[in-house]
């Protein structure tokens, strides 16, 4: 649904709920307490209207673009850490917000957000995520589970303000032995004790290798894909509506407002 129609239809659910509103108050005997109410059905009718007739339409256009006439170079190594990864946050986005289930060698279980998992190849699928190390110079819990049992389950979660609230908890830094599943209220499947099900949809995984990157304390590790959870029939030709890193550490439903498929990669003409 495009913005002007969801505004409209959360225009014309108010005016049902006034109507109703009204249709109480007068059964009530209160007349003079429907004014207002009509009034405010009043004020939506017109807005309605208008954007159904072009009027609003400036409401709903894009800004314009922005260019390089005006662009400025910021030498990357003169920013402070927490500068650059805002900055960085902020260009390359958005990227889909990722949930990693895993378990240690004793079974204890983990969940933990992550931004940078990325597709590298279909074949074989094959993806990469980064894993940073705390001051203590200890990695995170997902990839020494990775590294023991080799596997995980990654989700994709639906953009809702509950989902964020979720999400936010299982960033928690806690003791080893203590699980997000406990914070976050999100709740495993029957189908696998890894998978969530709140999650919209999620790729199993096999931890290949962890690798070193230059000048960084952060590790690249290679992940397979082995399985994709999905109650899709098909493939969902304009993506999923799910949690996304827009900005520094801000989470967003994927943008949806507009989209054009691109067909020359098929070579195609």
């Amino acid at each position: 649904m495009d913005r002007k129609a969801t505004v409209v239809d959360y225009l014309e659910k108010c005016n049902a709920y006034a109507q109703a509103s009204i249709a109480r108050k007068m059964e009530r005997g209160e007349v003079d307490e429907t004014e207002s109410w009509k009034s405010y059905v009043e004020f939506n009718e017109h807005a309605i209207e208008e954007i159904s007739n072009g009027t609003l339409d400036h409401w709903f256009s894009p800004p314009p673009s922005q260019n390089m006439s005006d662009a400025r170079r910021i030498d990357a190594d003169s920013l402070e850490h927490a500068e650059r990864a805002g900055w960085l946050s902020g260009l390359l986005s958005p990227r889909p917000l990722i949930v990693a289930s895993t378990q240690d060698e004793n079974g204890n279980k983990n969940l933990a957000p992550y931004t940078s998992v990325m597709a590298v190849s279909t074949g074989p699928p094959l993806l990469v995520a980064s894993f940073s190390c705390n001051r203590d110079g200890r990695y995170r819990d997902t990839l020494h589970n990775l590294r023991t049992t080799k596997r995980a389950i990654l989700h994709l979660m639906p953009s809702t303000l509950s989902s964020v609230q979720g999400v936010d908890e299982t960033a928690a830094p806690l003791p080893q032995n203590e699980s997000e599943w406990n914070l976050s209220g999100f709740t495993p499947s029957t189908h696998d004790p890894l998978l969530m099900n709140e999650a919209v949809a999620a790729l199993e995984v096999e931890f290949i290798e962890d690798r070193a990157l230059p000048d960084a304390v952060a590790r690249l590790a290679i992940l397979r894909v082995t399985g994709l959870w999905t109650s899709e029939q098909s493939i969902p030709p304009e993506g999923l509506d799910i949690l996304c890193q827009h900005g520094h550490d801000r989470l967003t439903p994927s943008p949806n407002s507009w989209g054009k498929k691109v067909l020359k990669h098929y070579g195609k003409k």
